[in-house]
């Protein structure tokens, strides 16, 4: 099978895992729309974004990674609306036949886990020579129905300082059939002029004016004419806003529909004061030490860190030829695959709010080339230890498990399912040795065993282990054996 020709956003390590407010939406107020104009968003960043006009007579318009006219209706339990142009998520062959991935529906009705409203992503799987649906599968988000004309207003004063705008360039590789979006870095002046620097460091003018609830930017780029329109859908305490943005005019195959973090430089700059510790952004967590050790989530490889001179945190990703990314490098054999560079924008009460921008390469030992720059909030706390096993670590790990005079590596992993969901399932000696299942409760790890289950509970952590308990279910961890897990991260390089 080749692989699938992916037209959306890569998004990365850039995901900013930020949870927002939803107004609440009944039944009754899904079924009492007749026409409007609508924007369809998730509580977070990494949620599908659309624009719906409803018009009467059951017709309109869908705008998110394409434009299609759509029908929609009422249906018992909220609302549907069907693309007449489905909206192509990628492409693969097989046997000589070519499948199409596609959305061909959303349906939206009042959430039952939270305010606002449960939107579904309807998707299809096309034999492209019939045209026949071979498979169908459904994802759902929650999130938030908005009427255009009940946005915010704009009652910021854009021309104090300088605004980190998202997702404004957009970079499409065809030779690698990738895309990257990047912030840019926008001044606005009170005579309705402006300028932006882009990822590349070129320098745009635009002009801007506010109308209503619209900020609307135009200018050239490239020898076409661009059209930027941004509306509010949340505030960030006094740190800035969450957007959503409209895009005229750039790629085919660029997104026209965008939503992100749109944040003023305070003009912090990292210190160790704020950058030791722990960062937290949703369950994931990334410790940065004060002797320039960085650990991804955990239980992944570690990397070393360092500021330069304009106050931001560099990072690279190092490559060993036979042991894998490492902090540095035991021999001459490696070489940088991505690099990493952190710009802290804004603090708040709450959490500080960083720029990263990744520059990576697409082909083993091949150039660099720019992979995004996007916003992500984090809560900073002084070194935290582990103390509960957690699916986001645990979703794709090595872990060698120590216990007397046995030394056992024990490979986790996320498998999908034939339903569609994740099975997370463990291997022992060698990953295609599959012993069973593996879940997470109250923090505890359960394994799936010939003999039952075995809970192991962690004692003590260090940054390179954990130091675990392990016992049968319906035992205690002092009927148990005590054993050390030895994460793969490469800490043991820096002695």
């Amino acid at each position: 099978m080749n692989k699938m020709r992916m037209v959306f956003p890569l998004l990365a390590c850039l995901l900013a895992a930020i949870a927002f407010k939803s107004m609440a939406m009944s039944l009754s107020e899904l079924h009492n729309i007749k026409k409007g104009k609508f924007f369809l968003t998730g509580n977070g960043l990494v949620e599908p974004v659309a624009y719906l006009v409803l018009n009467k007579h059951e017709v309109g318009q869908y705008e998110g990674n394409i434009a299609s006219p759509i029908e929609w209706r009422k249906t018992a339990n909220g609302l549907q609306i069907r693309l007449l142009s489905p909206e192509m998520l990628g492409e693969y062959t097989e046997q000589g036949v070519v499948f199409r991935a596609e959305v061909y529906q959303w349906s939206i009705r009042p959430s039952e886990n939270s305010q606002g409203v449960e939107y579904v992503q309807h998707t299809r799987i096309v034999r492209t020579d019939t045209m026949d649906a071979v498979d169908t599968a459904e994802q759902s988000f929650d999130g938030t129905l908005l009427p255009e004309r009940e946005m915010g207003e704009w009652e910021i004063d854009l021309t104090q300082g300088t605004w980190s705008l998202p997702d404004v360039d957009y970079v499409f590789y065809d030779a690698f059939n990738m895309s990257a979006f990047g912030a840019v870095e926008a001044r606005f002046f009170e005579n309705g002029r402006g300028q932006m620097v882009h990822y590349d460091k070129r320098v745009s003018r635009f002009k801007w004016r506010v109308k209503r609830n619209r900020l609307m930017l135009k200018y050239w780029q490239d020898g076409q004419k661009r059209k930027l329109t941004f509306r509010i859908v949340d505030t960030l305490a006094d740190s800035g806003l969450r957007i959503v943005m409209h895009v005229k005019n750039q790629a085919d195959t660029a997104p026209l529909v965008r939503t992100g973090l749109m944040l003023k430089d305070q003009g912090t700059k990292f210190s160790y004061e704020n950058a030791v510790g722990t960062w937290l952004n949703d369950s994931v967590r990334y410790d940065y030490y004060d002797d320039h050790v960085y650990i991804p989530n955990v239980a992944f490889p570690a990397a070393t860190w360092a500021f330069n001179q304009a106050g931001e945190i560099e990072r690279q990703k190092i490559v060993h030829p036979e042991l894998g990314p490492v902090p540095v490098c035991p021999d001459d054999t490696c070489y940088v695959s991505c690099t990493f560079t952190l710009n802290l924008l804004a603090r708040d009460e709450e959490a500080m709010y960083v720029s990263i921008q990744t520059d990576s390469e697409l082909v083993d030992g091949g150039p660099h080339f720019f992979m995004g720059k996007a916003v992500a909030k984090f809560q900073v706390k002084p070194h935290q230890s582990v103390s509960a096993f957690d699916y986001s670590w645990l979703g794709l790990t090595t872990i060698t498990f120590k216990s007397n005079n046995d030394s056992t590596p024990y490979f986790f992993a996320m498998m999908p399912s034939a339903t569609g969901s994740w099975d997370y399932m463990y291997s022992k000696g060698a990953p295609e040795n599959v012993q069973g299942q593996f879940s997470v409760v109250d923090g505890k790890l359960h394994l799936e065993t010939s003999q039952g289950i075995q809970i192991l509970e962690i004692v003590h952590s260090t940054r390179d282990s954990l130091e675990v308990c392990r016992y049968d279910q319906n035992g205690t961890c002092e009927e148990g054996d005590n054993l050390i897990l030895a994460f793969h991260n490469g800490t043991h390089l820096l002695d």
